[in-house]
């Protein structure tokens, strides 16, 4: 049987034959490479993890990824972010742009994506099927729009971080299992932190990473079956530890229900970003203020982007709202006129 799959591998060319020494492995196969090749794989972050997850992905088969990620390549990626280079650095290229180039010379028939944006704007973005999202991110804000996302949507995602000498890593399917917020009780604590503040050896992210990229493979053959895993590793000195989550029937975010019955207070949360909570907050009412006020906007099924000249306001449909772009001052005295308009409408 082996032989003919590889004799059909060969006469498929270039395209195929490859994967010969994958396909041999008993658990992916023919059939599991050919599911490998469809998958539409989401990357939210292309710096450390992400681009190592990418290099992974294009190298097992993937055909097509999409890459979101705002920031551009500076020399002090380069000692624990791969694809990268000192010329990419130099040039101030684009993270997204720079993996693709590199990505495309490693398969030049993929189909790769890129957004040069934050996550909650690209999530406005058509994707007729995504598979499967990763999580590559660096703060727990970008981790929580992910998770709200793919609870809306019904889609998986496989969370990993990195920190020091440590990393985790977690499949989850929140509209089916425990949600990230059921993993870290704290979550909204853990936004509130800064992004870069923590040193991490280069060792620890292709390790992580590789964790992560095996629970994705496993997942699109139909053999990852367990999202109730947190597996957490140590470096140094070596330890791996796992441990079961359950899905908290008092969880918030699960649950879609907001923990104020009035407007929260605006905080500032990593990467300059000020968020608050609007209850009762409607999608419909906010679009009806940006008609109202002739304001440029976008909309979809959980989100409405506001557009003020320079600055953006994201309203979430749970009534979690970012504020971008804001100076503090700013970002109050526009949060007390979106208060004020949302009083007027539930007084």
């Amino acid at each position: 049987m082996l032989k003919k799959e590889v004799q059909y591998l060969t006469n498929e060319g270039f395209k195929m034959n490859r994967y010969d020494r994958q396909i041999r492995v008993d658990q992916i196969g023919l059939a599991g490479q050919e599911k490998i090749k469809q998958a539409v794989i989401l990357i939210v972050g292309c710096g450390a993890l992400g681009t190592y997850a990418a290099e992974q992905l294009i190298r097992t088969g993937v055909q097509h990824l999409i890459l979101i990620d705002p920031d551009i390549v500076e020399e002090t990626n380069l000692q624990r972010q791969t694809l990268f280079t000192t010329k990419d650095a130099q040039a101030q290229k684009a993270k997204v742009t720079a993996a693709k180039e590199k990505l495309l010379q490693i398969n030049p028939k993929a189909r790769i994506d890129v957004y040069q944006e934050r996550f909650d704007s690209a999530l406005f973005h058509q994707h007729k099927k995504i598979h499967l999202i990763l999580d590559c991110t660096d703060n727990y804000l970008a981790r929580r729009l992910i998770n709200d996302y793919c609870l809306a949507f019904n889609l998986p995602f496989i969370f990993a971080s990195v920190a020091s000498t440590s990393g985790q890593v977690m499949p989850l399917f929140p509209s089916e299992g425990p949600c990230l917020s059921c993993v870290f009780p704290q979550l909204h604590q853990l936004e509130k932190k800064g992004c870069d503040t923590i040193g991490v050896i280069t060792p620890i992210v292709p390790l992580i990473s590789s964790i992560q990229i095996s629970l994705c493979l496993q997942y699109l053959v139909g053999d990852l079956k367990n999202f109730h895993t947190l597996h957490m590793v140590e470096s140094w000195p070596l330890k791996v530890s796992s441990f079961q989550v359950n899905k908290q029937t008092d969880c918030l975010m699960c649950n879609q229900k907001q923990s104020h019955t009035s407007a929260s207070e605006l905080t500032e949360t990593c990467g300059e970003v000020f968020q608050t909570t609007f209850p009762f907050l409607s999608l419909e009412e906010i679009e009806g203020l940006c008609i109202d006020q002739k304001l440029t906007y976008q909309k979809n099924p959980i989100a409405i982007k506001m557009q003020l000249g320079s600055f953006e306001i994201t309203f979430f449909k749970n009534g979690h709202t970012l504020f971008y772009g804001f100076t503090e001052t700013e970002a109050k005295e526009t949060f007390g006129k979106i208060k004020k308009y949302l009083a007027q409408l539930h007084p």
